[in-house]
């Protein structure tokens, strides 16, 4: 038995496996998103066979998502992968561990001696970050290979916030959150919490959260081009794309009015006066077209902003995946640091932390931008453009020729259409290690089946610094793996070692996590044991907003505009001239997000969507009768980069001119996941822009938001194929 796992008796418990016969209940929590809640999880006969919420959770307190509890769908989907497959042909066969393993590490090397080490490559899935040991393990390979070839899902979702947190900060872990226990204004940008539960802020019930701030008297304005919570509070509908300079213009009308205030930073900030300069053209009236927004309402936005008792700021994937997320993320650490609000109750603060963020040595000068022949980019967290896949792959010079993609789905969840699948087609080796045969499965040579968070034991790593309420979580194993799945550090490790090459733990090892944690545990006075011990979850003292940046481990002033960020600021002039002239009627294309969705994980599920193609496009009324359009008529969407059908469905709470549609979709060729397949629906991505010029070159952050569209019916188009 694994030490991870024990016998239960009773009927509640902290571990895992069942006596045969017995029943039992295991305390465990969701790792699909920041939130982290507390479930409970029943156990018969060795198989889980109910979820629910964990009422009596420290901190999440019984809540729990309708996607969280779906995780229990996705256990025991009879379609998850449970051998190693290899593809012989146009079919995949059962092979053994040890043979994948041999053949795989046979293949890496040949692509290696034939190109180099970098050669070899991984891409990194979301799901990683809420796996402890999948993590680190995931990061330790490329090193471990000799590679720098590094990719993420972090490039599709928010690396901007890596790359100004480190900047600014010292660490891409250091990103403030608001205090919404006692802010009196919180402004909300780019988020739709009661769907997605937000990100890069660890809380259980977000939408409680913020009626409890209307509620005592405060105020929260949320900026989206949808109308998101109207009975919280107010929304500002900005057209897409633009939300740099809204900012910019608070904080130029603030600065011309009140004058910038550091509060608790006084003495220790630098820069401020070319922070005032970067503002200086954009004043609300210069922005207003551009924003959409009166100029009036901007100018009091940040009236109210400068003169609130406290004031705070969230910003989620709506900003981060536009064109601009790291300028616009860094406006919003300006607007903190420049009225006081940072470091101070009420406003944004970095929270007590059961593991230590990482610092070291960063290199803020223009020099830490790689010249490349597809433009100059700076790697935030060691991360590659993804939007550049193909560019990689296709090189004359040092190809990227063999993929190990842990727990993702580039296929589908990069920018790109047919020239993406040919290129990971044309891979030497490209290998997927997930729970199905995804899209990106299908075209790999060999798909390798993992453990699901219910079949290993976890640390809530992750979350540490973004909490409201401060908390180290452990969890045993629910259940064991019913078939031949391992854990992905595990795995990971073995083909190192098929290779030659030093695994981060010894695959062997059958109680990993005090092996690597117990240490970044110590100055908290505990251990992995100790969190077994007290039952899994340990809250942490919170020391409260003040004087957080110091204890964070920041000292030294801080510097308003690194060196790093100066290309950042002039190309945020040059795309303003642009927005100004662009083509006012035609649509910018958003990402949605739904309740029962997870962006391409959940789509074997089965699920009820409206009309009867999945995946349609959500118009505002208006903008779909001036096109002559009614609820259920089929259209082409297309751009410069590609075309797809879809069947329009209605949103009044869309701005006009606006669009969107979710990702995730496209699985028309995913024999793997056959709900999914039968569902249909078209890959958005297939009209994001890729290549050279489709990503922010400070964080590599790609540009798969608020994306310029043409709309027009088409009753005679079919579904969208998986390219």
């Amino acid at each position: 038995m694994n030490p991870e796992s024990s016998h239960l008796h009773g009927r509640t418990g902290t571990a895992a496996g069942l006596l045969d016969g017995q029943a039992g209940t295991v305390r465990t929590y969701c790792r699909l998103c920041e939130a982290g809640c507390g479930t409970v999880a029943t156990v018969e006969r060795g198989h889980l066979v109910r979820l629910r919420p964990d009422h009596d959770h420290a901190v999440t307190r019984g809540f729990a998502c309708n996607k969280g509890l779906r995780a229990i769908d996705l256990h025991r989907d009879p379609d998850r992968l449970r051998v190693p497959l290899r593809r012989e042909g146009d079919r995949f066969v059962p092979v053994s561990w040890d043979e994948a393993m041999e053949e795989i590490a046979s293949r890496m090397r040949d692509a290696m001696s034939e190109h180099g080490p970098r050669a070899a490559g991984i891409y990194i899935g979301n799901p990683v970050a809420f796996n402890a040991l999948g993590s680190a393990a995931s990061g330790h390979f490329a090193g471990a290979l000799g590679t720098d070839r590094v990719f993420s899902a972090a490039t599709q979702d928010c690396s901007n916030k890596y790359a100004v947190a480190e900047l600014l900060y010292g660490s891409p872990s250091a990103n403030p959150i608001p205090d919404l226990r006692r802010t009196e204004l919180l402004l909300v940008i780019g988020s739709n919490p009661r769907v997605s539960k937000s990100s890069f802020i660890s809380v259980a019930n977000p939408v409680v959260e913020l009626r409890r701030i209307r509620d005592r008297g405060g105020r929260v304005v949320f900026v989206n081009p949808v109308d998101v919570e109207p009975d919280i509070g107010t929304t500002l509908q900005i057209r897409p794309d633009s939300d740099p300079y809204l900012l910019a213009a608070i904080l130029h009308e603030i600065h011309r009015t009140v004058g910038f205030r550091t509060g608790a930073a006084q003495g220790a900030v630098t820069g401020a006066e070319q922070v005032a300069a970067f503002v200086a053209p954009y004043s609300p009236d210069a922005v207003a077209d551009v924003v959409g927004l009166p100029a009036e309402v901007i100018a009091q936005l940040a009236r109210d902003f400068a003169t609130a008792g406290s004031a705070a700021i969230h910003v989620s994937t709506g900003l981060n995946m536009g064109r601009q997320g790291a300028l616009a993320y860094w406006l919003v650490q300006m607007l903190l640091l420049l009225t006081g609000n940072l470091d101070r109750p009420g406003g944004n603060y970095f929270p007590a932390r059961g593991i230590g963020a990482r610092f070291g040595p960063v290199d803020r000068t223009a020099a830490s931008f790689h010249t490349t022949r597809w433009g100059d980019f700076r790697r935030a967290m060691g991360l590659l453009p993804a939007a550049l896949l193909p560019e990689f792959i296709g090189a004359a010079d040092e190809p990227l020729r063999a993929l190990v993609v842990v727990a993702g789905n580039p296929a589908l969840s990069v920018g790109g259409g047919p020239e993406l699948t040919q290129s990971l087609r044309s891979l030497d080796l490209l290998v997927t290690i997930d729970l199905y045969r995804n899209a990106t499965g299908e075209l790999a040579d060999f798909v390798l089946p993992a453990t699901d968070q219910f079949e290993r034991p976890d640390l809530n790593t992750f979350v540490q610094g973004i909490q409201v309420e401060p908390y180290l979580q452990w969890t045993p194993a629910v259940v064991e793996a019913d078939a031949q799945q391992r854990e992905e550090w595990r795995i990971l490790g073995q083909l190192l070692q098929a290779m030659g090459r030093t695994p981060l733990l010894d695959p062997a090892a059958t109680d990993a996590l005090p092996l690597l944690f117990d240490r970044a545990l110590a100055p908290k006075g505990l251990d992995v044991p100790a969190l077994r011990a007290a039952g899994g979850v340990v809250p942490l003292h919170e020391d409260g907003a003040e004087r957080s940046r110091e204890r964070l481990g920041v000292d030294g002033p801080l510097d308003c505009v690194p060196e790093a960020l100066g290309s950042t600021l002039a190309r945020g002039h040059a795309l303003f001239e642009e927005l100004r002239a662009e083509d006012p009627g035609r649509f910018k294309l958003v990402t949605r997000r739904t309740r029962d969705a997870l962006n391409s994980a959940m789509g074997n599920l089965p699920t009820k969507r409206p009309g009867d193609w999945p995946n349609p496009l959500w118009m505002n009324p208006h903008d779909a009768a001036d096109l002559g359009l009614t609820a259920g008529s089929r259209v082409s969407v297309s751009n410069e980069w590609g075309a797809l059908a879809a069947e329009v469905q209605f949103d009044p709470r869309l701005r006009p001119g606006v669009v969107a549609m979710t990702h995730g979709f496209g699985n028309a060729g995913t024999t793997g996941m056959p709900v999914a397949q039968r569902r249909g629906g078209a890959n958005v991505n297939v009209l994001t822009p890729r290549g050279p010029g489709a990503f922010d070159p400070v964080s590599c952050m790609s540009h798969i938001t608020a994306i310029p569209v043409d709309v027009c019916a088409a009753p005679d188009v079919a579904p969208s194929p998986v390219h």
